[in-house]
């Protein structure tokens, strides 16, 4: 896929195309499904890892290639000059998900969760105020939609997997870690917030403007790792760290996309709990 880049425009670096394929977050995926196990004492499970890494993949760059995701930036006139692999890659990842669900069972209702969810998400069904609108339309309604999804991906799937849901460590970490993972989130709002609010989709960069945005995610970092005391605290509080480093140095610019960081913190966490647990 790297030399399939074609007409004019950059050609992404190593770190840069395994972001733009979302190869990078869907690892990330994999090793927060890995962190649980291992704050939980339990084995990782490389098959619920392949499954969280699949699952990302597929789902993220379909996302991408759909025309209403085109923003003009460097990345999404690559994604178009390579819109035939990228296609193909999804579809490998969502075929290769096909053995894994046969394989843990728990991976099956969760294909059927993020289906649901990304249908919800884009569809006008929610009664609001006269009229029915998408979840993502809904008030502040976006970043909780996105980090509960995380928190059943990454945390409660492999807990349940490995008979773990009633450890108490597993929810310290179910609330920790969307606290901690939602600055990253609101992170790619704050680029997106114009465009958002053109299409009605009410983020809270939209919502508050950048300066009290940037306040309640430096926030909402500081609960999480106050939560990650109860837990392993040396761990989530690196984790609320680097998402915290990531916020402060980014800047929103138009066609600038602050992903390639922001999606490789489960491997930061990963290391993290390997060195300090």
């Amino acid at each position: 896929m790297p030399g399939s880049v074609q007409g004019p425009g950059p050609r992404p670096g190593p770190f840069t195309f395994l972001a733009w394929t979302n190869i990078t977050l869907g690892a990330s995926a994999a090793a927060f499904t890995w962190v649980t196990s291992l704050l939980l004492e339990r084995p990782g499970d490389p098959t619920i890892a392949a499954f969280a890494f699949l699952l990302m993949a597929a789902s993220y760059t379909r996302d991408r290639l759909q025309p209403a995701q085109s923003d003009g930036s460097t990345r999404a006139a690559w994604m178009e000059r390579n819109r035939r692999p990228l296609t193909w890659w999804t579809y490998g990842c969502a075929a290769a998900l096909l053995p894994l669900v046969v394989l843990r069972p728990w991976c099956a209702a969760m294909l059927a969760i993020t289906m649901v969810t990304a249908w919800l998400y884009t569809a006008p069904l929610v009664p609001w105020r006269g009229e029915r609108l998408a979840a993502r339309q809904i008030p502040h309604l976006k970043l909780p939609y996105v980090m509960v999804v995380w928190t059943l991906l990454c945390v409660l799937l492999p807990a349940a997997q490995q008979h773990a849901l009633n450890d108490p460590r597993a929810w310290l970490l179910a609330l920790a870690g969307p606290l901690i993972g939602s600055v990253t989130a609101l992170l790619n709002d704050l680029r997106d917030s114009e465009a958002d609010r053109r299409e009605g989709t009410h983020t809270l960069p939209a919502v508050l403007g950048e300066r009290r945005t940037r306040l309640t995610a430096y926030t909402l970092a500081g609960l999480g790792a106050l939560i990650g005391l109860f837990l392993q605290p040396l761990p989530l509080l690196v984790w609320a760290a680097y998402n915290s480093v990531l916020l402060a140095r980014y800047r929103p610019v138009p066609g600038e996309h602050p992903r390639p960081w922001g999606d490789a913190q489960g491997l930061v966490v990963l290391a993290a709990v390997l060195a300090l647990s």
